[in-house]
């Protein structure tokens, strides 16, 4: 957990002062409400789809499995801030300082190697990570404002953190859990 303040800190800090200006604002309050919904039902899709793919892909499987020995056991209130901090200080840092330099795509690219892993398993994740760039950079440009960004980012890591750490009756869920494949 403390990694985690450690890791992301900086993030907030730096997009925080280095932001675009007015990315914390509100231009437009019905952009804002149009792109909450728009985030909202992208967070609802993507982590049932996040969820499909686990139970039903052997890629998708070790990947859940590769998550849960990294994550290990974890409280709602850790999971609450873990999917906060990266929230926040990844979209911050992408949609809120990078997005503006560099563009939707290069900015997306840099995402998805920033989610880039230490296993070769993971790398479905870095690929998703680089899409859901797009996606997050599309909902920025589009809202101007990073606020829906936030929010989606933080739905998909909370949500699916929590499958991952609680899954399903029967599924096991200790960090130590022994890959038998």
């Amino acid at each position: 957990m403390r990694l985690a303040w450690v890791f992301y800190l900086p993030m907030i800090l730096a997009g925080a002062f280095a932001r675009e200006p007015g990315a914390l604002g509100v231009a437009d309050w019905r952009h804002l409400a149009y792109g909450i919904g728009a985030a909202l039902a992208c967070a609802a899709v993507t982590v049932a789809g996040s969820r499909w793919l686990a139970r039903r892909t052997a890629w998708g499987r070790a990947l859940r499995e590769e998550f849960r020995r990294a994550l290990g056991r974890l409280d709602s209130r850790q999971i609450l801030t873990v999917s906060l901090l990266s929230g926040f200080g990844e979209d911050l840092l992408f949609r809120g300082v990078i997005l503006a330099w560099l563009g939707r795509w290069p900015t997306s690219l840099l995402f998805g190697l920033f989610h880039f892993p230490v296993r070769r398993r993971l790398i479905p994740w870095s690929l998703f990570a680089a899409a859901l760039g797009v996606v997050l950079g599309a909902l920025t440009e589009w809202t101007r404002t990073i606020w829906p960004a936030i929010l989606l980012h933080f739905a998909i890591n909370y949500f699916n953190i929590h499958d991952l750490v609680e899954g399903e009756p029967g599924d096991v869920v200790d960090a130590g859990y022994e890959d038998h494949h």
